[in-house]
């Protein structure tokens, strides 16, 4: 089998791993019985701004771009191992520690980008919030590209920062959510690191 061939089997194989594992799980998640409240108190004041739905929903572009930059198959292994981790252990953090978002009704909103924010929100249920897989998937590219491509990832660091400040602007993120997938996305590339040595 052709190495371009294998390249997409097994990007495809992530992403549906990702869109079964995210979609079932939330959908459990939406019966629990209980859920933890890692809201900060000085959060409630934190404004919900509609247009960053742009920067929320931009995280599927950072996820496309890397399949295109990673070019070297051994890197992109290793790339598709880290973000297998990545998704295995938010999952895992999504069942054991639910935690529930409190989001604007936006049903009746005319504007573009609130239609756009509340058509989002029929498909993502306000829950699988701790940690953040919006923020931890870009600040993985940006890791996976630091020794590899660095202008690259300037620009994933960049996208990192804008999708960081997005979930908290359009109300599906709490700061320890992304302040947490900071820290699961710097525990699993040092997993992958001893898993696949190989370097970069």
């Amino acid at each position: 089998m052709e190495l371009g061939v294998k390249k997409f089997l097994m990007f495809v194989s992530i992403v549906a791993y990702f869109i079964v594992g995210y979609l079932g799980i939330n959908a459990i998640n939406m019966h629990r019985s209980y859920y933890f409240d890692v809201g900060l108190p000085f959060e409630a004041g934190i404004p919900f701004i509609p247009f960053f739905i742009t920067g929320y929903t931009s995280v599927y572009l950072a996820i496309f771009l890397l399949y295109f930059l990673l070019k070297d198959y051994d890197i992109f292994k290793k790339g598709m191992l880290f973000f297998f981790l990545l998704s295995t252990s938010h999952f895992i953090l999504f069942l054991v520690l639910p935690v529930k978002m409190n989001r604007p009704d936006m049903s009746n909103s005319t504007s573009v980008m609130g239609m756009l924010t509340h058509y989002y929100y029929l498909i993502d249920n306000p829950v699988n919030c701790f940690p953040s897989l919006h923020v931890a998937y870009p600040l993985g590219g940006t890791v996976l590209l630091w020794n590899y491509k660095r202008n690259w990832s300037y620009v994933m660091a960049f996208l990192t920062l804008f999708i960081a400040v997005s979930v908290l602007l359009v109300k599906q993120h709490y700061l320890l959510d992304v302040a947490f997938a900071a820290a699961t996305t710097f525990v699993c590339w040092w997993i992958a690191n001893l898993l696949y040595p190989t370097r970069i």
